[in-house]
């Protein structure tokens, strides 16, 4: 649901701030997501975007490393990735269509094939075959190179880019935590061309070689973030129908 600025005036005062900064026509508007995953994504477009934030990371980070994560959300409004990646999604199942077509198309000449009136270019059907796969990792290259530019984006915008790698060692943590105790011995089992995020670490290791900058005037250091609706209730709890307070 959305948050309201009577219920969360300190987090719409800090997004008032963004959009002159960050070239957006209006205010994002938070959205609060009963859930305990340490999560938050930004939706919509740059006039009409979204923020929507989870319980479990409200109530998990600090004034400070939330102010990181909504300034990292406007990075991507302001870097319009939800378009790019929705162009880059678009084109891999458009590639995968036409592969699809292809396959169908020499398999319907497979008779022909057989009595010798037609051949079969097999660099192009090895491509045809690779091309969907190709696709898809040149999309997940694609995801990654734009959360890099979020990150240096959003550590323009606050000045504080330690902040910022703060926020991620931390939810690198506390996802971690619950993952280490459903699973001992859990790692990372994707090569890092399958992920579409950069590994935490790195994304830290670039943001500390940031300077701060001028634009720590920020409100980083508000009592709280948490809607109020939300500091009086309990964590949300999971029913076969949903997640209910």
């Amino acid at each position: 649901r959305a948050l309201h600025p009577q219920e969360a005036h300190k987090m719409w005062a800090l997004l008032r701030e963004l959009p002159a900064r960050a070239g957006l026509p209006a205010t994002p508007v938070p959205h609060y997501v009963p859930s305990a995953v340490v999560n938050a994504f930004a939706t919509g477009s740059k006039p009409e975007a979204s923020i929507a934030l989870t319980d479990g990371l409200l109530r998990s980070l600090s004034p400070r490393e939330l102010a990181g994560v909504l300034v990292h959300e406007v990075a991507h409004i302001a870097n319009e990735d939800l378009r790019v990646m929705g162009l880059a999604d678009s084109d891999s199942r458009l590639t995968s269509l036409l592969a699809l077509m292809g396959q169908i198309a020499i398999q319907l000449s497979l008779p022909a094939q057989l009595v010798g009136a037609a051949e079969v270019y097999w660099p192009g059907l090895l491509l045809l075959a690779a091309s969907p796969q190709l696709a898809l990792l040149a999309q997940l290259g694609l995801s990654r190179v734009r959360e890099f530019d979020a990150d240096r984006l959003a550590a323009e915008l606050t000045g504080d880019p330690q902040g910022l790698a703060s926020v991620l060692a931390k939810i690198e943590r506390v996802s971690r935590s619950w993952r280490a105790w459903l699973w001992p011995g859990w790692g990372n089992p994707e090569h890092s061309c399958l992920r579409t995020r950069p590994a935490t670490q790195e994304r830290i290791a670039r943001l500390l070689t940031l300077a701060p900058g001028p634009a720590s005037a920020l409100p980083l250091r508000a009592p709280h973030f948490l809607p109020e609706s939300a500091l009086a209730t309990r964590p949300p709890r999971w029913r076969p129908s949903g997640l209910w307070r």
